[in-house]
């Protein structure tokens, strides 16, 4: 009866985490499509191609000061959230080592800018991208993904959105405002850690005394190594093609890639609520539960990974030239090459971060992720120097293609379970007529002709998925939303 009991709040818990999650999710979106075309049109093409650029280098060194802590975080905050004396020793000593390698990675920041000869050019930049590091030692967003704290982070989020916007519009007015534009995001980033670092003292006794740090060391530079390879295809590509080509051909591999992850944020909602109940289950050693977590979170992502993937390649166009303007056409094809990536870095999510680094096997992990880095470094200097911003989206797709692969069949052996091909290849077959639809209502008005494209193709999806496939997971949600619309009846 009592587990009876608990397996209900554990998936009542679920839902409500994965509906705060989406919601910040849907903001991450929302929000994005408000700024991205103000900001775009008026930095332009080489504006654009600036603040990406010192924007990945300055995050590329935050994933290397990160040593693995947000995914290590989460598991091991799980682990102790009712233990509130072990959880604040325990965020003490990730703090702290965090901030520790934080002010040794500026250091080289800085050596390799001047080394570069690059900090003439952007000196206020890399000024701004320093502060960017050290503050993100103190972000701490692990600490309340592991404590299950969605509501909170939802809320902190939208709010710190809407500031966001506000100062944008204030204070970017032109294309000479650049250094404002990546100053917001310093600004944001403060207010956030201020926030963060109030609430977490109310739920975890920080502390500076009685730390211990070597038992974290071997767990951290397995995720911390993994962390530096994904890094290299995630953000270092941008910065080989600042090196290798002119920086308006940043502005439009960053546009495609910005497009591509804004909607690759709904399939990332779940693995981020789905990480601390799996590791839950591995430490219980559950294996049913791990394989109906599975089951659960590779049927979403294949059920909306594949529609948000097909949608974006037809849509490419219109959705770049009505969020970028004109001068950012020639990214339409980059966007189509990229758009495979929702799909393929979501089910990398449920194997890499909810199976490998959720049941501790993050070496596994590691050994898919070099290989795919190997490649990833390879075919950007091969494809870059004359395809440019489309050589860097062929490069990634493959990459990500690649590691969701080998990520797959070590997950799936991990859990004992074999990944449903068959479902797969029917919703392959179910989003094909979104690009006769596309078609169908194609016009010289863009937003007219996305908003139908995706309406119809929406509603003509999920009338398959609910009363053709009968899938769970959109009957159940179908069943849900038409017993609300009957109560406000």
């Amino acid at each position: 009866m009592i587990d009876k009991i608990n397996k209900k709040d554990s998936v009542s818990s679920i839902k409500k985490n994965f509906i705060y999650n989406s919601l910040l999710s849907v903001s991450r979106i929302l929000f994005p499509l408000i700024s991205f075309p103000y900001s775009s049109r008026i930095l332009g093409p080489d504006g654009t191609g600036k603040v990406n650029f010192i924007d990945s280098y300055t995050q590329y060194f935050c994933l290397v000061a990160a040593l693995g802590v947000p995914l290590y975080g989460v598991r091991e905050v799980a682990k102790l959230k009712n233990k509130p004396a072990e959880l604040g020793k325990l965020t003490s000593e990730l703090l702290t080592l965090n901030f520790i390698s934080s002010l040794f990675l500026c250091v080289i920041f800085y050596a390799v800018a001047f080394l570069t000869h690059k900090f003439d050019l952007y000196n206020t930049l890399y000024i701004l991208g320093s502060m960017v590091l050290l503050l993100n030692s103190f972000f701490a967003e692990w600490f309340f993904q592991g404590m299950e704290q969605f509501r909170y982070v939802s809320s902190r989020s939208f709010l710190m959105n809407i500031v966001s916007i506000i100062l944008l519009f204030t204070l970017v007015r032109t294309a000479d405002d650049i250094n404002w534009y990546y100053g917001i995001t310093v600004i944001v980033l403060l207010v956030n850690v201020m926030f963060n670092m109030w609430r977490m003292r109310k739920l975890a006794p920080l502390r500076l005394k009685n730390l211990e740090y070597r038992k974290h060391l071997k767990p951290l530079f397995l995720l911390f190594s993994t962390q530096i390879a994904i890094s290299v295809y995630v953000v270092l590509d941008k910065v080989i093609l600042g090196y290798m080509a002119e920086d308006k051909y940043v502005g439009y591999y960053a546009a495609a890639l910005k497009i591509a992850k804004i909607l690759l944020t709904v399939i990332s909602a779940l693995s981020i609520v789905m990480m601390p109940q799996m590791s839950k289950a591995f430490e219980e050693k559950n294996n049913e539960r791990v394989r109906n977590l599975f089951n659960k979170s590779s049927n979403f992502v294949i059920t909306i990974g594949i529609p948000i993937t097909v949608g974006l390649m037809c849509l490419s166009n219109e959705i770049i030239l009505l969020l970028s303007g004109k001068e950012f056409a020639p990214a339409a094809l980059a966007l189509q090459i990229i758009a495979p990536i929702v799909f393929m870095v979501g089910f990398n999510n449920i194997f890499g971060i909810q199976i490998l680094t959720a049941s501790g096997k993050e070496s596994i992990l590691l050994r898919c992720v070099i290989i795919g880095t190997v490649f990833n470094v390879g075919l950007n200097l091969l494809l870059i120097p004359s395809l440019k911003h489309e050589g860097a989206a062929i490069a990634i797709l493959i990459t990500e293609g690649m590691v969701t692969v080998l990520t797959g069949y070590y997950g799936c052996r991990e859990i004992g379970v074999k990944f449903d091909w068959k479902q797969t290849f029917i919703v392959i077959i179910c989003c094909l007529p979104f690009w006769l639809i596309h078609k169908l209502v194609a016009s010289n008005n863009m937003l007219l002709t996305i908003s139908m494209s995706v309406v119809i193709s929406a509603l003509y999806y999920m009338l398959i998925q609910v009363f053709v496939l009968k899938n769970e997971l959109w009957v159940e949600n179908y069943l849900r939303i038409k017993a609300l619309v009957h109560e406000r009846i």
